[in-house]
């Protein structure tokens, strides 16, 4: 093990105690499905809204925003920042209709919305799909960040050992907690983590060979700090920018930006206490999700260029790791390593409680073994825990090299599926065969555009959606529908805008029609007021930083998205349907 310092022990060890502390504070005490899947639905907004940043604050993030950067500069950061247009439509659109479903998973709404065997069996196979396959790549990937950054703290210790014990003490206080206790510990973590990051910053570029902010620009390509790409090398190129914006936040399945939300970002939002904590949670995570973090990884990044520039792409994400072996003061070390274990911790501790809520809920209890206790599901999932944590250990171990390269795979293979999600709040003809035909249609779409006639990232994708988009649509018309009384009991109960489901009334000429506000107008000014908040305060970071561009301009768009953000949050708090 390297030197360290006494106080790199004390912060070594400090989130350790914490967790434990807060684990016999918050610990799931009533051996209920419900309290530890969806902590009875009592959480504060800004519980639930912290333990979503802290979720996707994973130790994989600052590692793949560094490739992103050595490779594309700042404005390469638009390959995920564009997931800020989604984010604010699930905020404003969908989180208070996730919250009047009353659902304990996001796949339970399967069941409320659909029909027949048909939605038995869509809901019991994303819940393999989903709950176990996908969420081993994601955190295949979490453990692969791990398995870069141990090796910093510890270099003569195997990685893979170390990443073991890691994996046991994450089983077992996700175990122990339940849903409330992670919130609470992710909201510790969060903090750390960010806090870490931010001092981390702050001595890198202060490194006597970076010389300050102005020596760390001069030391830089232009095109490095660029917040616009404009399309030269070395930058994203402006098409891939334009399809971002455009198509990727509706088309694409990913992990925290679910078009239309769903995942833990639906776990958390169903576990607030009421429609508007659900509103005010989300709205927080995007905020911070998008604006408060991202800048003290992208700073580190930028040093580890001008201090390693000849890292392989493969390697080029620990140049955010190696920074630290540059002469930081006593105690860094210890406090990156507890912030990196913050992160990772935060992120096992849901996935693997969202992915065991998946395979119990959907699929073992509705359709394997129903009828059992609380107390055998219980046990059920403390299983599947043990099954997941030991097979995302091999995924990473020997099934991937690139974090950036995952991210990719996800966007792509994913790609037809999010156009559903969405529509499917709005359409009342989509139906479960619609939703099962488009987890058939998009990998098909995939094999035959990025594989077989290998079309380029983004391009896949726009071919992807496009095409998967107007294929569902039309098979709405010839596919079986759902029963209209689940159609009925759905819109009675979720409220969702009249508008787009009038089309269910025209043949049911007896039945009350009940037009609830539809509040599409304060939606959407909501959602550009939020984009020009996070944007716009982006911005003003960067010309700050560089001391160059439209200062005023940026300043001007971040308060008039501020003042939208607030007006539109009053009108929806005001207005909320009873």
């Amino acid at each position: 093990m390297i030197s360290f310092h006494s106080l790199d022990f004390v912060f070594f060890l400090f989130p350790f105690v914490v967790i434990l502390l807060l684990l016999f504070r918050f610990r799931s005490k009533q051996k209920s499905t419900k309290e530890y899947f969806q902590a009875e639905g009592s959480l504060s907004w800004f519980v639930a809204g912290t333990a979503m940043v802290a979720t996707t604050f994973a130790a994989d993030t600052p590692l793949a925003v560094t490739e992103i950067i050595r490779g594309q500069g700042i404005a390469g950061n638009w390959i995920w920042w564009y997931m800020a247009v989604g984010g604010f439509i699930t905020v404003f659109f969908f989180s208070r209709l996730w919250k009047r479903s009353g659902a304990s998973t996001d796949l339970e709404l399967i069941g409320l919305r659909y029909s027949g065997k048909e939605a038995d069996f869509l809901r019991g196979f994303k819940a393999f799909v989903i709950g176990f396959l996908l969420n081993l790549v994601i955190l295949g990937w979490v453990n692969l960040a791990m398995l870069k950054i141990i090796p910093v703290f510890f270099p003569t210790m195997t990685s893979s050992h170390i990443l073991i014990y890691l994996l046991l003490f994450g089983v077992f206080y996700t175990s122990i907690a339940g849903l409330r206790g992670i919130s609470y510990i992710d909201v510790f973590q969060f903090f750390l983590a960010w806090f870490g990051c931010i001092l981390f910053a702050y001595y890198a570029i202060n490194l006597p060979t970076i010389g300050g902010l102005e020596g760390l620009k001069s030391k830089l390509n232009g095109n490095k700090i660029l917040f616009f790409p404009n399309g030269l090398e070395g930058s994203l190129p402006w098409d891939h920018f334009l399809i971002l914006l455009t198509v990727l936040w509706w088309s694409s399945w990913y992990p925290g930006s679910e078009p239309g939300g769903g995942g833990y970002i639906a776990q958390r939002i169903l576990a607030t206490k009421d429609e508007n904590a659900a509103l005010k949670g989300s709205l927080w995570f995007v905020v911070a999700h998008y604006f408060v973090r991202p800048w003290p990884w992208i700073l580190v990044a930028l040093v580890s260029i001008v201090l390693y520039p000849n890292l392989t792409e493969v390697e080029s994400g620990k140049g955010f790791l190696m920074v630290l072996q540059e002469g930081m003061p006593n105690g860094m070390m210890g406090l990156m390593l507890s912030a990196f274990l913050a992160a990772y911790l935060s992120t096992l501790a849901t996935h693997l409680n969202w992915g065991a809520s998946y395979l119990v809920n959907d699929l073992w209890k509705p359709m394997l073994q129903k009828g059992r206790s609380d107390s055998y599901y219980l046990k059920v999932s403390y299983g599947i825990q043990i099954i997941t944590a030991v097979c995302s250990y091999f995924l990473a171990v020997y099934g991937m090299d690139t974090i950036k390269g995952a991210w990719v795979f996800l966007l792509e293979a994913s790609s037809g599926i999010g156009f559903i999600l969405i529509a499917r709040w709005f359409f009342w003809r989509i139906s479960a065969w619609t939703e099962i035909f488009a987890f058939i249609l998009s990998p098909i779409l995939y094999l035959l555009f990025s594989v077989y006639l290998k079309i380029g990232f983004p391009y896949s994708i726009l071919c992807t959606a496009g095409s998967s988009a107007i294929l569902l649509i039309v098979s709405t018309y010839f596919l079986p529908n759902t029963d209209r009384n689940v159609l009925f009991q759905f819109y009675d109960r979720t409220k969702p805008p009249y508008f787009f489901w009038k089309g269910l009334f025209v043949t049911e000429k007896n039945r009350k029609q009940i037009v609830y506000p539809n509040e599409l107008f304060v939606s959407f000014v909501g959602t550009i007021s939020g984009l020009f908040f996070v944007f716009g305060g982006l911005y003003i970071v960067q010309c700050l930083l560089w001391n160059e561009g439209l200062f005023i301009v940026g300043f001007s768009v971040f308060l008039l998205g501020l003042i939208g953000l607030y007006l539109s949050l009053k009108s929806l708090q005001k207005n909320e349907i009873k």
